[in-house]
């Protein structure tokens, strides 16, 4: 999997090399749809059930409002194509896959790459004249929020508080 991280990161500054004038918005796209990928991948490759719907609302949700968001600011681009600018969805999804990523597999893949690629997301949709800086900001720490809500660390516990005949106790849970 660290192959194809860094096969996808390698991929994206050779398309941005080649693409012209165009590159920087290529490589948006291609960051805004290879990070879910990545984290569709390895979800799938752990057959982790309870990952792939932590997934499925985290990405779901950051869409959801960021397209919620769009139709209610009414924000025009800095190409003046639309007025669809605040927040960046490409920045949301890229971070929210991120902050998946490093969340339920912390330690399998390293975050100055995952958080690296989102931010290189960030910079491609500035540099392509479709968002202004607010707007990636405002769509990475939205994507970044809905992960971090949805998201469950894979090998961790929890810790409750529970009820006892005289006051509470503090109980862990780690999954078999």
């Amino acid at each position: 999997m660290k192959k194809i991280s860094i096969t996808m990161i390698g991929m994206l500054l050779v398309t941005q090399g080649h693409a012209g004038g165009n590159g920087w918005g290529t490589a948006s796209d291609l960051l805004a749809v290879g990070l879910p990928t990545l984290a569709a991948a390895y979800t799938y490759r752990d057959r982790d059930a309870d990952g792939a719907a932590q997934l499925a609302w985290t990405l779901g949700a950051t869409v959801g409002s960021a397209e919620i968001l769009k139709s209610q600011i009414s924000e025009l681009r800095p190409d003046k194509s639309d007025d669809k600018s605040f927040p960046s969805g490409h920045t949301a999804v890229a971070f929210a896959s991120a902050r998946y990523l490093d969340k339920r597999y912390s330690g399998q893949v390293s975050p100055y790459l995952l958080y690296g690629a989102a931010s290189l997301t960030a910079l491609a949709r500035v540099q392509a004249d479709k968002h202004y800086w607010k707007d990636t900001i405002a769509g990475g720490a939205l994507g970044y929020a809905w992960a971090e809500f949805f998201t469950e660390t894979q090998a961790g516990g929890r810790v409750s508080l529970l009820p006892a005949p005289n006051g509470v106790t503090l109980a862990w849970q780690r999954p078999w």
